[in-house]
């Protein structure tokens, strides 16, 4: 009976112990001051030993002097941050999405931005001698900055660098402070084809079609004016702009109207899966005359040219272009016909016609990027970008074009400027910034050009842009 008394007492010494242990390990609504009491009544009724007290007190003054450590280290932290905040309330950030600045409300921005296109280029003739001699060329060299200020306005710098010298290729300030109602100044791209809308970092194919090559005088292309533009509902769009000139082979005597409207109908009935591109171009305006051969160039690049010799008078030039275009998952169809008429003041009235189709297939999947606000295409931004670390393989595409331009009808005095062109093209787009271009291009002329009467190409590009 004695020894059972013994044994009761010491298993409630141990699990009065225990529980008091846990408790004041465990709960910290515990003060150090009743935490004492606690262990002193235990110590008095013996229910644990000097030794042990000891331990315990030793445990909770380390753990009191952690906690108040770690408090005041938070404190100070938190202090410091509060103080770092505050003194960089007015600094801006460096940009997450380029290489440039905005300040910390994001009302104003300074990008660098910029575009380098290195090509090579092989040439080989039906007829006649090689005018075309195979050669490394850069394409392109851009070099500008872009940004907003105060939100309302955007603007754009950017100048173009050849081997002699640098020109403004766009300089404009435009006014987004309402979406549906937008102005511009400035040097920038007329509205007027989709083609010629689409960047030059997105096109499809290394080089635009035959009549989009002939940039300012079939094509308007970066001309100083004034524009209205905006989107009431997306999928909706328009733009009505006035040229001072096309800084090409004509000059224009008064402000030359250019306009654009387009329209995704699959967006405006709600279906967004697919997109259903409808636009329409006009263009009306008055010019001198033209005495020299018209800019153009073939798809490839090469020397012969469709247009030998130009000559027109005093016109009212107008200019139309239709536009089509339907893109679903990785597949896009795209065409454009466009007519030109030159009425002359003294002579007969001469035209041009020329249209292109197309068709894009992104190998890897990828869907095609359009702009319901401004009825353009965009850059194609690979599922998984190139990476020999991670196996990323980039964007792959593979497209065919048809392009045919006609100017018998008075507009080619020599060569009656008929020809029509071929082009396959395989992209590689690696990530946001770099594609590789490979184009086979077999360009035909109705009447031989310096007795050419095909000429074949081969180019490849490497491009950079940001």
């Amino acid at each position: 009976m004695k020894k059972t008394l013994s044994t009761l007492i010491s298993a409630k010494r141990v699990a009065v112990a225990v529980a008091t242990v846990f408790a004041t390990l465990s709960a910290p609504a515990f003060a150090a001051e009743d935490n004492k009491a606690v262990m002193d009544l235990m110590l008095k009724k013996g229910l644990i030993s000097q030794q042990e007290y000891d331990q315990h007190m030793k445990l909770a003054e380390d753990a009191a002097e952690n906690k108040a450590f770690k408090e005041k280290r938070l404190d100070d932290d938190m202090a410091k941050a509060n103080k770092y905040m505050l003194k960089n309330a007015e600094a801006g950030s460096v940009m997450k999405n380029g290489l440039g600045i905005q300040s910390a409300d994001g009302a104003y921005s300074a990008q660098l931005t910029g575009r380098v296109s290195m090509d090579y280029r092989s040439f080989s003739q039906s007829g006649g001698t090689d005018a075309n001699q195979a050669k490394f060329d850069y394409r392109r060299a851009r070099f500008g900055l872009r940004g907003n200020m105060s939100k309302d306005f955007e603007y754009m710098l950017f100048a173009n660098f050849t081997d002699s010298a640098a020109t403004a290729d766009e300089a404009y300030l435009t006014y987004v402070g309402f979406k549906p109602a937008q102005f511009r100044v400035g040097k920038f791209k007329m509205p007027f084809s989709l083609e010629q809308l689409t960047s030059s970092n997105n096109i499809d194919f290394m080089e635009r079609s035959l009549v989009g090559s002939v940039e300012g005088e079939f094509i308007p292309a970066k001309q100083q004016g004034a524009m209205l533009f905006g989107s009431p509902v997306s999928g909706l769009s328009y733009a009505a702009a006035l040229s001072v000139g096309t800084n090409k082979s004509a000059t224009v005597d008064k402000p030359e109207f250019i306009g654009r409207v387009s329209a995704n109908l699959a967006e405006l009935a709600g279906n967004s899966s697919v997109v259903t591109h409808v636009g329409l171009g006009y263009s009306i305006g008055e010019i001198t005359s033209i005495s020299s051969a018209l800019t153009a160039t073939n798809e490839g690049r090469g020397a012969t040219k469709p247009f030998t010799s130009v000559v027109v008078g005093a016109a009212d030039r107008t200019r139309t272009g239709l536009e089509l275009a339907i893109a679903y998952d990785a597949y896009k169809l795209q065409a454009e016909r466009f007519d030109f008429k030159y009425d002359q003041v003294t002579g007969a009235t001469l035209k041009a016609d020329g249209y292109y189709v197309q068709a894009l297939w992104n190998i890897t999947g990828e869907k095609h990027n359009y702009s319901n606000s401004s009825g353009t295409f965009g850059w194609i931004k690979p599922t998984t970008a190139f990476s020999t670390s991670k196996g990323g393989l980039g964007a792959w595409q593979l497209g065919y074009r048809y392009s045919k331009i006609d100017g018998s009808d008075g507009l080619g005095a020599t060569g009656k400027a008929v020809a029509d062109s071929n082009t396959i093209g395989l992209n590689w787009i690696a990530n946001s910034n770099v594609r590789v271009m490979l184009n086979f291009v077999t360009t035909n002329h109705a009447v031989a050009i310096s007795s050419i009467s095909q000429e074949r190409a081969v180019n490849l590009r490497a491009q950079v842009s940001f």
